[in-house]
């Protein structure tokens, strides 16, 4: 048989661990099949031990884990090579274009193709095996052919057992916390630091009294203390050396006397957990066939005789099917029930008043890329970003850099002219509050996973760069004085900062650092007596809610936001006292750009506020005189807007660069756009 076409994905990675292919409409002509059953989402069945597949759609079961899958489309029959995989399946497909491709569960799709030739059936044959040492994933091949006449689905060749091991319910009598406790022996997860075992245990919900009583061991009040419950469960068994290893527990059900409302739901998730992604093959043959004859079951599933029964048994009791003597039919998906959900009235104080101010100090960026600033006065385009996704721009002295998706970031410089950076700066940028340098840590996530730290001077274009890693394990904090600093994760667990100048090696910082300001130098760090604040001149402040506070500006104050109605907290670093301020209602008061707040100054912070059904309005406070202003964008911002984030260097500052509305750095006036209000 021939070849017709394939296309590949060589790092797919599978939303909610299921590979998902279906067909690209180009038209609709070909009407959808009468059996509705065979619709994506028609039944409550999953994706079944291998895959299953319907009418335009494929769907098979991968993990979390980043995949290589191979689409073929064959003018008949290709040559089946049973030795070469590990588990096979034959199902029909149904397309109404004749063209798939492989796309999300979410929805999208990939940019490659398969053209399978014409609209109609197809036999899909999907085999899969685990990749090769060292490599992540598994290896998944896809083989497409004209078959007008749809036979059910065949499980060829099955490895992995089709009957999974059912859970025995002790993570829900134990709780998570006690749970996990069993990993860091089994080894699953992240690794855990030092002194981790002593830490208490706490959770909802902790092993009861009641339950400790009938394993006959003590309540345990640290990690430590839940060892001896996991043995007696049966989680752990003590291997001799001091260590544990994964042990086979019976059902929570069998060896605790529990209520029995929460050993029946112990139970029946026992039960699903061993029979769910069987009951979803058996699910396909039954929609495809329609219904399906019992005696045929066990053959097309290639399982024993004796696991139809208790399978059968599941299916019926999940809703799934419906058995009528011989034969079974699938069951539609059952429709959602909708609560009422009550409306909850909140009661907010009297919302600030603004005054009307000045337009944002380095501008904006549009709803579709276009990057505003002011010129005397009044908007002016100085260019557009082309891209998918635009997340933040920075004022910089040779432009405004803009990030976006896609890889580098942009930079229009001050005559209007754009180009992208020579280096990725990844999602999360930096840039030093005088305009000059700007830094990331480029990702590449994949099957091969690795992550680079970059610094690019935007004066000299001049770019440097450490050498890649093995893993996503650097992230950057900021730039202070021309050097870099960043923190790197550990094999074990554990966090190291760093402290980088261009042409020089990276030196460790004696204490991890979490979160550095950029104009003063201040960090807050993780050290032996807790976390703790520092400023420049050396002011040491404890923060018990570490992850709570960021730097204003300047490093002698932190601030921290809360929403409905919005609210900020500033505290003072010098006295350690707290303060709240209520912000106009509808500013938005999230952590995430492109619409979180900026700071223009060390004293004013800047909003965005939606304005008449859209983000247009910016909301500035002064942060001294708890004053506010506010600024309605012009028409050209569209929807959700973002700010440019100004340098922060004071007016005053001996050797200042010259900003982006000082003469001196203004093109023509005959070249820029101006902007109607």
């Amino acid at each position: 048989m021939t070849l017709l076409g394939f296309c590949e994905e060589d790092e797919y990675l599978p939303d909610y661990g299921t590979i998902v292919l279906r067909e690209v409409y180009r038209d609709k002509t070909l009407p959808a099949l009468d059996n509705e059953l065979l619709g994506e989402n028609a039944t409550a069945a999953l994706s079944g031990t291998v895959a299953t597949a319907g009418d335009g759609w494929l769907h098979a079961t991968a993990g979390h884990s980043y995949q290589a899958i191979r689409c073929e489309a064959h003018d008949g029959p290709p040559e089946l090579r049973l030795g070469s995989w590990e588990d096979i399946v034959e199902s029909p497909f149904r397309s109404r274009s004749g063209i798939a491709g492989l796309g999300w569960l979410t929805g999208g799709t990939l940019s490659g193709e398969l053209n399978l030739g014409a609209k109609g059936f197809y036999r899909v044959r999907v085999c899969r095996k685990t990749a090769e040492a060292g490599e992540e994933g598994d290896i998944w091949l896809f083989q497409f052919w004209p078959a007008e006449v749809p036979e059910p689905p065949r499980w060829l060749k099955r490895t992995r057992p089709a009957v999974r091991r059912e859970d025995p319910g002790w993570q829900q009598v134990f709780g998570y916390q006690a749970i996990e406790v069993s990993w860091y022996f089994t080894l699953v997860g992240m690794p855990r630091p030092d002194g981790w075992l002593d830490e208490p245990l706490s959770g909802e919900p902790e092993p009861s009294d009641r339950v400790c009583a009938q394993l006959g061991v003590d309540p345990p009040r640290t990690r430590r203390d839940a060892i001896p419950l996991l043995v007696a469960a049966g989680l752990l068994v003590a291997d001799g050396t001091g260590g544990y290893s994964a042990g086979t527990p019976r059902r929570a059900t069998e060896v605790l006397d529990l209520p029995a409302e929460l050993a029946a739901r112990l139970d029946a998730a026992a039960v699903r957990a061993k029979y769910a992604w069987l009951a979803a093959d058996l699910v396909s043959i039954a929609a495809w066939s329609n219904p399906a004859q019992v005696k045929d079951l066990a053959a097309l599933l290639a399982v024993p005789e004796e696991t139809i029964e208790p399978l059968l048994e599941y299916a019926v009791s999940d809703r799934l099917i419906r058995r009528e003597n011989v034969a079974v039919a699938p069951l539609p998906r059952p429709p959602l029930r909708t609560e009422p959900v009550p409306r909850v009235k909140i009661v907010r104080g009297e919302e600030p008043a603004t005054v009307a101010g000045a337009p944002p100090k380095a501008g904006f960026v549009s709803a579709d890329g276009t990057v505003v600033v002011w010129r005397s006065g009044e908007p002016a385009v100085l260019g557009r970003v082309e891209s998918d996704y635009r997340y933040r721009a920075f004022e910089t002295l040779a432009g405004i850099y803009v990030a976006a998706s896609g890889g580098q970031g942009h930079l229009i410089d001050w005559a209007g002219a754009a180009g992208r950076l020579p280096v990725d700066l990844g999602f999360f940028p930096v840039r030093s509050t005088d305009g000059r340098y700007l830094a990331g840590v480029e990702t590449h996530v994949g099957r091969r996973t690795w992550d680079q730290v970059h610094l690019f001077d935007v004066a000299t274009e001049k770019a440097w760069s450490l050498p890649k890693s093995d893993e996503l394990t650097r992230s950057v904090l900021g730039i202070h004085d021309g050097a870099v600093c960043f923190t790197t994760r550990l094999p074990d667990g554990t966090f190291a900062s760093f402290r980088w100048t261009p042409g020089e090696e990276p030196v460790e910082l004696a204490s991890p650092v979490h979160r550095l300001d950029s104009l003063s130098g201040a960090q807050v760090r993780e050290e032996t007596g807790g976390t703790v604040a520092v400023t420049a001149p050396g002011e040491r402040r404890e923060l018990p809610q570490p992850h709570r506070w960021r730097f204003v500006p300047g490093g002698t104050r932190m601030f921290s936001f809360r929403g409905d109605p919005p609210i900020v907290e500033l505290l003072d670093l010098a006295t350690g006292t707290t303060a709240e301020h209520a912000m106009p209602d509808g500013c938005d008061v999230g952590d995430t750009p492109p619409t979180s707040p900026i700071w223009e100054t060390p004293d004013t912070l800047v909003f965005s506020q939606p304005h008449r059904g859209s983000t247009r309005r910016v909301i500035r406070w002064d942060s001294a005189r708890n004053a506010f202003e506010h600024f309605d964008l012009p028409e050209i911002a569209g929807y959700r807007p973002f700010l440019i984030e100004p340098v922060l260097v004071r007016e005053d500052t001996p050797g200042r660069r010259p900003r982006g509305d000082d003469p001196e750095r203004l093109p023509d006036a005959g070249a820029r756009t101006q902007v109607q209000r």
